[in-house]
């Protein structure tokens, strides 16, 4: 049977490249290969595993789950099963590079999420990416035209495997599909072509309804934070570089917020980077800095709202305290005080001027955790009306056909 792929019937997917043509570059020799030590792989078992359980027996022992067609495997903390001394793969190796999984095959381009029906890609940063400045698209192992010919070829994203391995995007009540497609596509090439050349805060206020609120907010958060910059200039860095680079990847993980929340929260991620790194003796690796801004995206999303109302909902005590009366109260004021005077002037309220930025950094991770819970819960409540109304839905429709 043809793959969705492959019928002259269906069309090949529309792909989104969340990130700007031609800046990501990447050499395996120079690898540790993380990316096959303990974080398993998969593939299709008619298209890609049967032929290589005949010659590598010893894959189907690590076989974990299987959905239809799609089978996944572990791999252990000291490597895959496949790989060799070297770092590299034995399939690759011994039957070439096309041979192996296509999960294995595409990465570091294999990540992917999906928005109606457009496919998005993200690359993935275990990898030791490396940033291309200017970009050079083409050139470099990380170029749109070059990807999208890997996947079609793969024949990966078939009917099957988007339906039940990738999972849509959560969005914003306020924007439809096609709207985030264009808003998306739009920022990615804002922060294409200021690589090299422009601030990253300038994309921001450039993409920004309102730069004058944006900068006010930035203000507000950076006091919350307890934060003291350098002054502004109009230097650029190597900072702003990465941020334009990993910023469009980094937005498809907060398309749940508004536009402008949106903003907040990069604006955010911006402060924070560059106090981690304010007096650092060497820049980071961009996995390293990949890495940091994800591991802080609580304190980011906490703040994102500024002056919007958000009710935390019923919480205990015990996700209240912290062994510290002084931290413990801090968290309790903001948590009451949200729901009325916003999540801002909540944070200004309950946070003292003689609180640590240490402290501050641990509350707002905490809030931050608690306020994504509660989000989560609403969605999955939202969620379940919205079932039974389709169902109940899906009822009506099949008694009416009947009848007819």
């Amino acid at each position: 049977m043809a793959s969705a792929l492959t019928s002259k019937s269906a069309r090949p997917p529309e792909f989104f490249f969340a990130f700007p043509d031609g800046v990501y570059d990447y050499v395996c020799a120079e690898c540790t290969a993380l990316c096959c030590k303990g974080h398993g792989f998969g593939g299709s078992l008619d298209r890609e595993m049967r032929s290589l359980f005949v010659r590598y027996p010893q894959l189907e022992s690590m076989a974990l789950s299987r959905n239809g067609d799609q089978i996944t495997f572990a791999t252990t903390a000291s490597g895959c099963v496949m790989l060799d001394t070297d770092n590299f793969c034995r399939i690759e190796k011994e039957l070439g590079k096309d041979k192996k999984p296509n999960i294995c095959n595409l990465f570091p381009f294999n990540a992917f999420t999906k928005i109606g029906k457009t496919i998005v890609v993200i690359p993935h940063f275990l990898c030791p990416l490396r940033l291309v400045v200017p970009p050079r698209p083409g050139q470099v192992q990380g170029t749109h035209h070059q990807i999208a010919s890997d996947l079609l070829k793969s024949q990966m994203l078939d009917r099957h495997y988007v339906k039940n391995m990738v999972a849509p995007a959560r969005l914003h009540s306020s924007v439809t599909e096609s709207d985030v497609i264009t808003r998306e596509k739009a920022f990615r090439d804002l922060c294409s072509q200021a690589l090299g050349t422009n601030r990253f805060i300038d994309v921001l206020m450039s993409a920004s309804a309102d730069p004058a609120a944006l900068t006010a907010f930035v203000q507000r958060a950076r006091q919350i934070m307890g934060y003291e910059l350098p002054p502004p200039n109009n230097d650029r860095d190597y900072l702003d570089d990465m941020l334009l680079a990993f910023a469009s990847p980094y937005r498809i993980g907060l398309l749940d917020l508004p536009a402008e929340g949106i903003l907040r929260a990069l604006a955010v991620a911006e402060t924070m980077v560059r106090r981690a790194w304010l007096s650092a003796p060497q820049k980071p690796s961009f996995q390293g800095f990949a890495n940091s801004m994800a591991t802080f995206r609580p304190v980011q999303v906490l703040l994102a709202p500024a002056d919007e109302l958000f009710d935390f909902g019923r919480v205990t005590q015990k996700s209240l305290s912290f062994r510290d009366a002084q931290l413990t109260f801090a968290a309790f004021i903001a948590v009451q005080n949200a729901a009325e005077k916003g999540v801002l002037g909540a944070l200004e309220q309950a946070i003292q001027p003689a609180l640590s930025i240490a402290d501050r950094s641990v509350l707002m991770m905490r809030l931050g955790d608690m306020m994504q819970a509660a989000k989560s819960k609403r969605n999955r409540k939202h969620g379940t009306v919205v079932d039974k109304i389709l169902s109940l839905q899906d009822t009506a429709q099949a008694v009416v056909s009947n009848a007819n």
